[in-house]
């Protein structure tokens, strides 16, 4: 039921709304998160954000755990982090994959692996983060000494430039690139 709504997200073809009183609801195509009736216990009352890749949901919750609904392939299936997804701060999102930043700096991702979903690669220097950027298939992550931690792919062809560039002050990012200042 659409009263009462404070925010509404959405994905390629199916939408999502936070009430006031913090629960969800959503419609559209159901493999791209338009249909989450089978968690409104889990996402009752208790929604904190949403944030959406191309086909699929993240919920966070006020108690900093996270809820996700929609295409598996894009991150609508989180089972293979469910433990790590306690303490979050913030989720972040490309079209495909999902980036969660807890609270003690640490980052956990999820959704398509070779877009942003698999960071193990760079897992050991995911630690003390204070922000996240992304393109349409890569994250960055700006860390507390102002270096930068990328992973992901560039211009859905190349892995992103390995490069760590240092004294960051801030990260900019489009659609296919990361610049810093």
């Amino acid at each position: 039921e659409l009263k009462n709504v404070k925010k509404i997200y959405s994905t390629l073809r199916a939408y999502t709304v936070i009430r006031t009183d913090g629960s969800v609801f959503s419609w559209g195509d159901n493999d791209f998160g338009g249909d989450n009736s089978h968690l409104q216990n889990d996402l009752n009352n208790n929604v904190k954000s949403i944030s959406s890749t191309s086909s699929a949901f993240a919920a966070l919750k006020n108690d900093g755990s996270v809820t996700t609904w929609g295409n598996s392939d894009y991150g609508g299936v989180s089972t293979s982090v469910n433990d790590q997804l306690v303490n979050v701060s913030k989720i972040f999102s490309n079209s495909s994959a999902f980036a969660a930043l807890k609270s003690d700096g640490s980052v956990v991702t999820w959704g398509h692996q070779g877009h942003g979903g698999d960071s193990s690669s760079k897992q050991s220097k995911l630690n003390n983060v204070k922000d996240i950027f992304s393109t349409s298939n890569a994250f960055a992550a700006q860390k507390d000494d102002n270096t930068v931690v990328s992973w992901g792919r560039f211009s859905n062809h190349d892995d992103v430039y390995h490069k760590e560039p240092n004294n960051v002050i801030k990260v900019y990012s489009n659609m296919n690139a990361f610049a810093v200042l």
